[in-house]
C-alpha cells in the first residue's frame, strides 16, 4: 500500500523543478503518467523466486491526497486512467460518524462482471441482483433528497418515501459498520447477503401493502425495522436461526397491516 501517491507525485515534482525539466500540468513532470503506470504495473499474478516454486497475487493500493478535495488534479486523474476500482473517501460522511465514509456512487469497480460468477458460486445467485437493486436505490436517494431539501418529505409520493426508508436502511444497517464492535468489525458474505433479503423483504413487502392502502406512516413506525437494524451485531454462529425470525417477523407485520387495510396476504416471500 503505497500512502500517499500524491506526496510522492509532489517530491517527484519538486526534483524536476531543480532539475529544470520541462514542466508538464499543474508543474508536474512530463512523465508523471508513466512513472504511475509503472508503480500500478507491479500488481498481478507473480511467480515468486525461491523454492518451492509457487504463485501468488499482488495487490497495489495507492493512497491519492488530491488538495482540496479536487478530483481533476493531474494525480488523481492519472490514477484513475489506470485502476480499476476506486473508492472516494466522503468528508461528509466522517463528519456523519458514518464508517467506512466510502461514498457509494462515486467509487466503482471494472471487476463488477468478472466477479459475478464467484458471488454466484460462493455466496448465493441473489447476490448480483440484490447488489444492483440496493445501488439503484441509493443513486435515487440521492435525487430525491434533492427534492426534499426544496419542499419537504411530505411532498413525495408515498412510494417514494418508502424508496428513502428502504435507502436509509442500506446505508445504516448494511454499509455502516462499527470498528468497536467484536462482531460488525468482520461481516462474512454470507451474512451480508442475508441481511440484504432481510432489507429486500421489507422493501418488497412494503410496495404490496402500498398498493393495498396502507399509509406510509404504518409502514415506517413498524417495530420490525429495529430488528432488521440490530441484526448485523448478531454473532454468525446465531445469525441463520435468528434471520428466520426477523425474516418471519418481517411478513407477520405486513400480513397484520393489510388485513387492518382490507388487503388479503397469501404469498409468502422467499
Amino acid at each position: 500500500m503505497a500512502d500517499s501517491t500524491s506526496r510522492w507525485a509532489e517530491a517527484m515534482r519538486e526534483i524536476s523543478g531543480r532539475l529544470e525539466e520541462m514542466p508538464g500540468e499543474e508543474g508536474y513532470p512530463a512523465y508523471l503518467g508513466s512513472r504511475t503506470a509503472d508503480f500500478y504495473a507491479r500488481a498481478g499474478r507473480v511467480v515468486c523466486l525461491g523454492k518451492p516454486e509457487r504463485q501468488a497475487s499482488l495487490s497495489a493500493i495507492g493512497a491519492v491526497s488530491p488538495p482540496g478535495g479536487d478530483l481533476s488534479e493531474p494525480v488523481t486523474q492519472n490514477t484513475l486512467r489506470l485502476v480499476k476500482v476506486f473508492w472516494g473517501l466522503d468528508a461528509n460522511l466522517a463528519y456523519r460518524r458514518h464508517f467506512p465514509a466510502i461514498n457509494w456512487l462515486t467509487s466503482y469497480s471494472l471487476y463488477t462482471n468478472d466477479l459475478a460468477p464467484y458471488f454466484e458460486r460462493q455466496v448465493g445467485p441473489e447476490w448480483n441482483e440484490l447488489r444492483t437493486e440496493f445501488m439503484k436505490l441509493l443513486q435515487i436517494e440521492a435525487e430525491l433528497e434533492e427534492i426534499v431539501r426544496l419542499v419537504g418529505v411530505e411532498a413525495l409520493s408515498p412510494a417514494d418515501r418508502l424508496k428513502l426508508e428502504v435507502a436509509r436502511s442500506i446505508r445504516e444497517d448494511y454499509l455502516m459498520q462499527s470498528a468497536f464492535d467484536d462482531v460488525d468489525t468482520y461481516t462474512s458474505l454470507k451474512k451480508q447477503l442475508k441481511m440484504m433479503q432481510l432489507i429486500k423483504a421489507f422493501y418488497d413487502l412494503g410496495q404490496r401493502a402500498l398498493d393495498q392502502g396502507v399509509a406510509i406512516q404504518q409502514i415506517i413506525d413498524l417495530p420490525v425495522r429495529e430488528r432488521i437494524a440490530k441484526a448485523k451485531f448478531i454473532p454468525e454462529g446465531d445469525f441463520e436461526a435468528r434471520w428466520g425470525e426477523i425474516f418471519q417477523e418481517i411478513t407477520e407485520s405486513f400480513e397484520q397491516l393489510m388485513a387492518q387495510a382490507g388487503g388479503t396476504y397469501a404469498e409468502r416471500v422467499h
